[in-house]
């Protein structure tokens, strides 16, 4: 609880976690001493609290900008960490449509500890009118909703709107009025978060009663026509409303809700003064509780008997100095479309001097207005009048969300990239920036360009100024003409990395796969981008789950696309390269629900459409999945037709459980089974009755995507997935398709595509070793598989439904695959795998092992980073890289600064809870959640490496091919060269290096070793020590085994 009011003493100050770019938007960090708030957040928000090394302790409330995705999208990743975080409460407020896309994610989004109150501007509110919608003791908080004037296809049609009751049989979310589907999306909220009893109560099975003390059976109730009415009626006769039931989606929101955008005015309490016992003194005011009313604001009578009735008023500006009103500040969001709402817009004219003298209102200045408008708003004469109307004391910043400067947030992961590229430049590309400056553009004075770390105090009142990077967050402002010179900058640095590089680079040079390469193989030039290569949730380094397949002649396949999978997009590829990149995108596959996985989808979906892009696309996934898409609006509203949409096809990933062949390629033997698919014609068929409803919901505004029935095993159902895989086989050429069911925590698949040419692919998703995933991925060309935890931890890997890295391996081994990427590593390996080594040599494609002896063919095995490209024919070069990475990388005992812990406080119980009990059939207070176990010696012993493992680490001398001799490095050698690199990097980090672009705040060496860096999120301490998000303060070894999923 904060303070009361009557002696809170506000100091408070604003600070920018991040700005708009290609992978962040506007992030605002209000803090008070005992509160924080946050205004924007979309995606890559929760990273962005990770790089900046600031905390979500304290975590109030949340203020959604605009109906927009793009400032929305990061919402669901930082709930769920604020409530492993340890938070109970959050408030969250925004536009009329907010609860209904929190709504929209109820497969994916359940946190049972966090209580979460909405405050969405009420659909009774006019456009333009002032709204208090937030009020706490550090502020209070008016909402203006700038809403769009109605367009002819707005959404869903004001006719047949159903009576609103939950319980009626006839009950239909999509048929609902708007005021009542956000009454409806509230009490989602609610039941998603369970708040309160009576939600927790809609979760708890049906239990029937007992027998009675005479062993007779009770007498039953009557039936109910409520209790059986519809799928939101629980047995006892609660409403459970967060059912994901493919049969009764949420009705579509409009086009004006999508393009409506949010103004917030922030009033924090006035400031009372200090009470002046000397002036209190000569007006008399005796000591005891009439100072204390005077102190609350409250006037008193004195005695005075000079005055008429003996009694004498005094008032609390007589006695308290210093005082005076609280600080204001106005947080704007605006488009061209909603522009003339703002500017003629009354509620402002209180805080504009000029317009309030004229209408009588004694002026209430505004210290600081941050405005996120494109430049085609605040670049207009009739804005720059309105900002000027403000007065000259007002300060602003503009957040433009369309001409950003380019400039990197995560800037971990870029150092580290571009630390990586000194060993292959062509495989570790870094995010290189276009433009990191702002341009010379004459503003109006008091304004300046927002950036990350923009800060100022609003009590005491103080100018807009820029804070400091953290010493381990060092502006990463190199663009690619500057690659060059930013790595002659590392090898100065940091020889021995350097020299470990190029000897690598000769040792591949000698090898003789370099030397005499064999014929080429088929699938040898397909290329895999890992853009997204940690677990649970994103840190410093790696973001989560995502991998981009480019085959040439074919085209793009995207394997999962959780938070931020656009911004890496963006980061790796460039303006240019992304047009091509989803110009070329033909398939997306997301393997499961966990939010990890699928939160990016609908920005990339977005994205296409937004570039022009309208091509066949086909999409595997789970049938929430596609619900979610359903009822999400942004994405839909950007296309630019009917076509574009109807080119999005979806694929029911549940009906892929076993191989399929494409009846153009399909094996002789195999002519008449019935694993071949065949195109169903178009005939009508029997539809069901909610597929009647679905036609009736499109043509009345409520529905647009999908247009077919993809729902279900009915007739139609069954027709139009089958001609669609057919399309799907024909077009991309595929010999078969399998997507098995992999053990995991809930419903997961895996995916195994095999090509007419003769390649074959093969995706785990997440899952522990899997026989049927085996099967499927027989003779496999490349296998992708998630190696989440270390070969110390196989009882936990188990309890988490994830694989240790060796047995990652074995799976690639039993289906005999020529090529092993592993990926989805632990964040607490947030740089680079605790990898097994095995005292085997290393076996070529060739079947000749370093030894020159034939052996059994190996599988080429890699780890993956994020930002890597590879090309299949190029794997084998990864293992040469070891070295150096391992020298780059330098363990953190001798680091000394605690990294082994790095990202796993911020992960701890991340996904412990990301199951849908209603889903996946898994009990959220049951086994799984967490591990608490020691680890013992023998449980150590008992899960060393064994002999016949791949070695895929060439850290020691012994496991490098004989073509590296005297380039290796050994045992002793490599122990010296750790310490005498962390010598050099700390000589390094005090020798000042020219930047390409010397500015404030980024004259920092062009190129700085990072091996150090700490991602955790900070919540406080505890006993002296810093306690992580989601963390407990434990016995150590408990904390250890503690891991995300």
């Amino acid at each position: 609880m904060g303070p009361s009011t009557e002696t809170y003493q506000p100091n408070w100050h604003v600070k920018a976690l991040s700005a708009p770019g290609p992978d962040t938007d506007l992030s605002l960090h209000v803090s008070f001493d005992n509160a924080r708030f946050l205004f924007g957040c979309g995606e890559g928000t929760q990273r962005a609290f990770t790089q900046k090394r600031m905390g979500m302790r304290g975590l109030s409330a949340i203020f959604v900008g605009s109906g927009e995705a793009r400032s929305r999208a990061g919402l669901a990743g930082v709930l769920m960490t604020a409530a492993d975080g340890g938070i109970s409460k959050v408030d969250i407020v925004g536009p009329p449509d907010l609860s209904h896309y929190i709504s929209t994610l109820r497969s994916s989004v359940i946190r049972d500890s966090l209580t979460v109150n909405m405050h969405s501007i009420p659909r009774s509110t006019s456009s333009g009118e002032s709204v208090e919608l937030f009020k706490s003791p550090n502020i209070t908080v008016n909402g203006i909703a700038l809403i769009p004037e109605s367009q002819p296809t707005a959404g869903p049609s004001s006719s047949n709107y159903i009576p609103f009751d939950p319980y009626s049989s006839s009950f239909r979310p999509s048929r609902i009025s708007p005021s009542d589907a956000q009454k409806w999306c509230d009490q989602i909220v609610a039941d998603i978060f369970h708040n309160g009893p009576k939600a927790r109560a809609s979760r708890r099975p049906y239990q029937p009663p007992a027998p009675s003390s005479d062993g007779t059976k009770p007498r039953s109730r009557s039936p109910s026509p409520r209790r059986t009415a519809n799928p939101f009626v629980n047995p006892d006769g609660t409403i459970c409303s967060s059912i994901p039931d493919t049969r009764y989606p949420l009705p579509l929101p409009s086009r004006q809700d999508v393009n409506t955008q949010m103004v917030y005015i922030c009033q924090a309490p006035d400031v009372r003064g200090k009470f002046n016992v000397e002036k209190a003194n000569q007006l008399g005011v005796p000591k005891g509780p009439a100072r204390g009313k005077l102190t609350k604001g409250e006037e008193i009578e004195v005695d005075d008997p000079s005055v008429e009735g003996g009694k004498r008023v005094v008032k609390p500006e007589e006695c308290l100095v210093g005082g005076g009103p609280g600080s204001v500040l106005i947080v704007v969001n605006c488009s061209e479309q909603t522009k003339p709402a703002l500017l003629q817009n009354t509620s402002f004219h209180k805080y504009q001097p000029f317009k309030a003298h004229a209408e009588g209102l004694e002026p209430r200045r505004v210290h600081l207005i941050v405005h996120r408008v494109p430049r085609a708003v605040w670049d207009t004469e009739d804005y720059k009048e309105w900002m000027k109307a403000f007065g000259e004391r007002t300060q602003h910043l503009i957040a433009d969300p369309v001409n950003y400067p380019d400039r990197t947030v995560f800037n971990s992961a870029a150092w580290n990239t571009l630390q990586l590229s000194l060993a292959d430049p062509e495989i570790f590309v870094p995010p290189f920036v276009q433009s990191p400056h702002s341009s010379s553009i004459d503003l109006p004075p008091n304004t300046s360009f927002l950036v990350e770390n923009s800060f100022c105090r609003m009590h005491q009142p103080a100018p807009v100024t820029t804070v400091d990077n953290h010493e381990k967050d060092i502006p990463f402002l190199i663009t690619s003409s500057e690659a060059a010179a930013a790595r002659e900058t590392i090898r100065q640095d940091m020889p021995e990395y350097a020299i470990a590089c190029d000897q690598a680079r000769q040792a591949i040079l000698s090898d003789p796969r370099s030397i005499n390469p064999s014929e080429p193989q088929t699938g040898d030039d397909i290329t895999i981008t890992t853009l997204g290569t940690g677990s649970a949730i994103p840190s410093k380094y790696r973001n989560v789950s995502s991998t981009h397949i480019d085959v040439p002649d074919l085209g793009g396949i995207l394997l999962d696309a959780g938070e931020g999978t656009l911004g890496q997009m963006r980061r790796r590829f460039g303006e240019q390269g992304i047009k091509k990149l989803l110009g070329e995108l033909r398939m997306i596959f997301i393997s499961h629900m966990h939010a990890d996985h699928h939160l990016g989808l609908n920005s990339v979906l977005e994205e296409r459409f937004r570039l022009g892009i309208n091509s066949p696309l086909f999409l595997i996934a789970p049938t929430n999945i596609a619900l979610n898409m359903q009822e999400s609006a942004s994405w839909q509203y950007a296309a630019t037709s009917r076509e574009a949409l109807e080119n999005v096809m979806y694929i029911n990933i549940q009906r892929l459980g076993f191989k399929m062949f494409n009846p153009k390629l399909k094996p002789r033997s195999r002519e008449s089974s019935p694993e071949t698919v065949n195109r169903h014609e178009d005939v009508d068929v029997e539809m069901h009755q909610w597929e009647k409803e679905g036609l009736d919901d499109r043509e009345n505004g409520r529905r647009v995507w999908p247009f077919t029935n993809i729902y279900g095993f009915s007739p139609s159902a069954s027709r139009d997935h089958w001609n669609a895989l057919h399309r799907l086989l024909d077009e991309m050429s595929f010999k078969s398709i399998w997507a098995p069911v992999v053990p995991h925590r809930g419903r997961a698949f895996g995916l195994a595509i095999e090509h007419s040419s003769g390649w074959k692919i093969v995706y785990s998703g997440d899952t522990k070793p899997s026989e049927e995933l085996v099967e499927a991925g027989r003779n496999a060309t490349l296998l992708i598989h998630e190696a989440t935890l270390e070969d110390d931890k196989p009882e936990v890997a188990a309890v988490k439904g994830h694989s240790t890295f060796s047995q990652a391996i074995d799976v690639g081994k039993k289906m005999k695959a020529k090529h092993i990427l592993l990926n989805h590593f632990s964040q607490r390996y947030p740089k680079l795998p605790k990898l097994p080594t095995a005292p085997t040599p290393t076996t070529t494609q060739d079947g000749i092992n370093g030894n020159g002896s034939s052996e059994d063919i190996q599988p080429v095995v890699s780890i993956s980073f994020d930002f890597m490209s590879i090309k299949i024919r190029d794997m084998w070069k990864m293992n040469y890289y070891m070295e150096p990475l391992s020298l780059l990388f330098v363990e953190t005992e001798e680091d000394g600064d605690g990294e082994t812990v790095e990202g796993e406080g911020s992960v701890l119980n991340a996904v412990k809870n990301d199951v849908n009990p209603s889903l996946d059939g898994f009990n959220l207070n049951g086994s799984g959640s967490e591990v608490n176990c020691k680890k013992s010696k023998n449980n150590k012993n008992k899960n060393q490496t064994k002999d016949h493992q791949i070695p895929i680490s060439a850290s020691h001398s012994s496991f490098m091919p004989t073509t590296m001799e005297g380039h290796g490095v050994g045992i002793k050698n490599q122990q010296k060269s750790k310490k005498s690199l962390k010598r050099e990097a700390a000589r390094a980090a005090k020798r000042p290096a020219p930047s390409p672009s010397p500015t404030k705040n980024e004259d920092q060496p062009l190129a700085k070793r990072r091996s150090t860096d700490s991602s955790t999120i900070i919540l406080g301490t505890a006993n002296g020590r810093e306690v992580e998000a989601g963390m407990k303060v434990v016995d150590d070894e408990v904390e250890k085994m503690q891991v995300d999923s």
